[in-house]
């Protein structure tokens, strides 16, 4: 389950639900990350056969299981009675799956909240943990996953900037965040081979260079740096959390130094590795 701040979702929403019962013409679905109404454990909708597949079917339990967790879209909502209508053929390999990694983020966000809680001394609940630190935080990022990676970088600064959290709380949670936290990323690396037929070239080649790694503010999970390897080659690494990024970086670095190359008549090479 991932805590939800509405009692339903949202038309248009990709959710997470489970298989709760299958019938000839309908499946089921408890909808685990919502309240629903007050009569109900957990908000409860609807798939109709013709939502299932775009092909016919024959029979629903080909296609579905009991207890089997899907990603849903959301097509209709109406809370006063508590009906939600599902699709499971309007979702696609893609959507799935970036569904699947957010709502694996989310349970994440929620174990560290529920570590604070059991490391707490005082009478902190979940819901306080939320109310105090996960609420606040989730409104300044458009996604789980962006929450967790940025607590990881930058915590203490995303903590400072909310109101009424004690120091106690501060620390123990940055705490939590650096020991359970972890960011894969990916790297490039290659030789750079520069040069500048001028008396002063050794100082356009530091000047060069320095401008190249200033493209970007370097983190945890992105960095960009050059060493020295013995003249007139360089070595570039470039770190990120996907290849894109990393491609984009090593882009504006060598679009950089390629300005220079031209306007003092150097030459420069790059080398992947």
């Amino acid at each position: 389950m991932v805590r939800s701040r509405t009692k339903f979702p949202k038309e248009g929403e990709f959710i997470v639900g489970k298989i709760a019962d299958i019938q000839q013409q309908y499946v089921y679905v408890d909808l685990i990350d919502y309240k629903g109404l007050d009569t109900e454990e957990t908000a409860r909708g609807m798939i109709h056969i013709s939502e299932i597949s775009s092909r016919w079917i024959k029979n629903i339990r080909n296609y579905v299981r009991i207890g089997q967790r899907v990603v849903l879209r959301v097509f209709r909502v109406n809370p006063e009675k508590g009906h939600v209508d599902l699709s499971l053929r309007k979702v696609n390999s893609a959507q799935k799956e970036n569904r699947i990694k957010e709502w694996k983020y989310a349970l994440k966000y929620e174990n560290l909240l529920q570590f604070l809680v059991d490391v707490d001394e005082t009478d902190l609940t979940l819901d306080d943990a939320y109310e105090l630190i996960g609420w606040p935080v989730l409104e300044n990022f458009d996604s789980y996953q962006e929450a967790v990676e940025e607590l990881k970088e930058n915590g203490k600064k995303i903590l400072d900037s909310i109101k009424n959290i004690s120091e106690e709380h501060k620390e123990k949670f940055l705490k939590i965040i650096n020991e359970n936290v972890n960011i894969s990323t990916v790297g490039i690396t290659g030789k750079i081979k520069l040069s500048y037929d001028s008396e002063n070239g050794i100082d356009l080649i530091k000047e060069s260079l320095i401008d190249a790694t200033n493209v970007i503010e370097s983190k945890k999970t992105r960095n960009l740096s050059i060493h020295y390897l013995g003249a007139p080659f360089y070595r570039i690494e470039v770190v990120s959390k996907d290849y894109l990024d990393a491609e984009n970086i090593l882009s504006d670095a060598f679009e950089v130094i390629e300005a220079n190359v031209e306007k003092y008549n150097g030459t420069f090479e790059f080398i992947r590795d």
